[in-house]
């Protein structure tokens, strides 16, 4: 049966369209609280909110998702989404937890260097949290700036002729704000430490 579980809310809308997506269940970790979501791995798309409860990700991917070999029951995905606990497809398990004070930290940082052009040399902005973003967003913001500008913002190297460091902290800043607005669903509210 689908639908609401007894007792629950009811299930959230997919971020993308109304018919079913091939895909699995990953999971992550924010400041201790667990957050399940559907994965495309063939689009590389995220195609759920982050959900906190396990029967209603189970209840979601019932209603809304298929594997390659068809439509399953709730008690299939649950199994999926337990799964999720111990294994991701997309990253290893020390990558799947963040906590709202990394997050912030990684704002604090930019927005610092932007008004003092000083590098950070132990600056993190861990790569799946912006690739899970992007996804989240349909990558119609790709964190591009970023992937060029973390060894100039650690002080790696330096910025290229005609660049400075406190612009490509702005530009950072700038993308990140891009991705968490293209966010669907309560991805942006979920990882609002991160907003700048």
């Amino acid at each position: 049966m689908s639908g609401t579980p007894s007792g629950e809310e009811a299930t959230p809308a997919p971020l993308l369209r109304d018919y079913r997506h091939i895909g699995g269940i990953e999971s992550i970790e924010i400041d201790g609280t667990r957050y399940f979501f559907g994965y495309d791995f063939s689009e590389d798309l995220v195609l759920s909110p982050l959900i906190n409860d396990h029967e209603l990700m189970s209840v979601f991917a019932e209603t809304h998702m298929e594997q390659r070999d068809g439509v399953h029951d709730r008690e299939y995905w649950r199994d999926l989404v337990d799964e999720s606990l111990e294994y991701s497809a997309l990253a290893e398990p020390d990558s799947c937890s963040f906590e709202a004070e990394q997050l912030r930290l990684i704002i604090t940082s930019l927005k610092e260097i932007a008004e003092t052009g000083v590098p950070v040399p132990d600056f993190n902005y861990p790569y799946h949290l912006r690739f899970l973003l992007a996804s989240a967003g349909q990558w119609k913001e790709q964190f591009t700036a970023t992937a060029e500008g973390i060894r100039f913002i650690k002080g790696t190297e330096s910025a290229a002729e005609g660049a400075t460091l406190e612009q490509i902290a702005r530009d950072v800043l700038r993308e990140t704000q891009n991705v968490l607005n293209a966010a669907g669903g309560n991805w942006a509210e979920v990882f609002n430490a991160l907003a700048p």
